[in-house]
């Protein structure tokens, strides 16, 4: 898995560097704005017979340029998760909540459709279950940070109306239970749509 990492890191910074010597010198500003939409939500490792919850992210995102083909978008997420299973006859819910922290490289192939992939840090603020009263030892049994990586495409417009599919592929346990030897990873599909706000210096550049 590391290996892969590093060879889809070196290429990204070989088209990177390519990008740069075509695109010197030419004026570009960073645009910020909001994203939300929709996760398809589950776990993946030692858990069996789980299935898939619908549920939401919202959250700012800021787009750094680095050439005219090659940008870095940041994004801070409330994202919610979880997955539900068959408890005794009963669907229980269980939902997971993050803080979400993704940093994705984009590289557009054309002026509006770009290949995405990077990092995802994330931190739990809640977790409960829909079976019962949710006891505090609950939400200790999750491991509180949680790493992935995200692999996707974007579609944006001129007006700054954006489009996103990406799948977040964790790699770490989200099981934290002393004694306990279960592996258990996120495992989440995003739809996405969302707005980047013109900065002055974009709104001066398509005046002239």
């Amino acid at each position: 898995m590391r290996n892969n990492f590093f060879l889809i890191t070196t290429i990204l910074m070989v088209i990177t560097s390519s990008l740069y010597s075509q695109d010197e010198g030419e004026a570009l500003y960073t645009r910020a704005g909001f994203k939300f939409g929709g996760n398809y939500a589950n776990i993946t490792g030692d858990a069996e017979d789980t299935d898939a919850r619908i549920r939401v992210h919202l959250g700012a995102v800021i787009e750094f340029p680095i050439t005219r083909r090659f940008f870095i978008q940041a994004e801070v997420l409330y994202s919610a998760q979880g997955y539900t299973f068959d408890e005794a006859g009963e669907e229980n819910k269980i939902s997971l909540n993050y803080l979400a922290l993704p940093v994705v490289a984009k590289v557009y192939f054309t002026d509006k459709f770009s290949l995405e992939t990077g990092p995802q840090l994330a931190t739990l603020a809640n977790a409960s279950e829909s079976a019962e009263d949710t006891p505090d030892e609950f939400f200790d049994s999750f491991s509180n940070f949680d790493f992935s990586w995200g692999f996707g495409a974007g579609y944006k417009l001129e007006s700054g109306l954006f489009f996103q599919v990406r799948y977040n592929l964790g790699l770490t346990n989200i099981v934290d239970i002393e004694g306990v030897d279960i592996d258990n990873k996120n495992a989440v599909g995003q739809i996405s749509v969302g707005y980047l706000f013109k900065t002055k210096n974009n709104r001066r550049q398509n005046d002239q």
